[in-house]
């Protein structure tokens, strides 16, 4: 019976371990159930919403930088103003001087055409004050000028 006894007190012993072992089950069981958890989960969800919103506003931010980004690049120009300007100066000033020169030709050739009627006018002034204060050197020059018109017989 001595036997019966230990196995009754070691039965007894471990269903008292068990019986605390409930009871600690159920407090952790209320505690986890408490509304002090519920109220934490609902100030994470706020927090949580919060930065998600925030979140939202940034990649906002962020995309619309990046699409005006996109479109000062997609409009910049490849080729620096400067040397635009200068590739349109260069056919500019070449017409323009072609031009100067064109006119500068044109003009001489009038000037030429008015100094060869100035000369041969003047000239004739000459020749005729000549002729005729020596007439018998006009009068030569007129034989002269005979002989020339008329073929050489040969």
């Amino acid at each position: 019976m001595a036997k019966l006894d230990e196995i009754t007190e070691l039965l007894t012993g471990e269903l008292e371990g068990l019986k605390q072992m409930l009871v600690q089950l159920k407090t952790l069981t209320k505690e986890l159930t408490s509304s002090e958890t519920v109220k934490d989960i609902s100030q994470i969800r706020y927090k949580q919403e919060e930065l998600n919103k925030a979140q939202d506003n940034h990649f906002r931010e962020q995309n619309t930088g990046l699409s005006e980004v996109k479109q000062k690049v997609s409009t910049a120009l490849l080729i620096p103003k400067w040397f635009l300007i200068m590739i349109l100066a260069i056919p500019i000033l070449s017409i323009s001087t072609l031009g100067y020169l064109g006119y500068q030709v044109r003009q001489f050739e009038e000037e030429k055409g008015k100094a060869f009627q100035e000369g041969k006018i003047t000239i004739s002034k000459q020749f005729n004050t000549y002729f005729r204060e020596h007439p018998e050197v006009y009068k030569g020059l007129l034989i002269w000028t005979e002989k020339e018109k008329e073929p050489n017989p040969k």
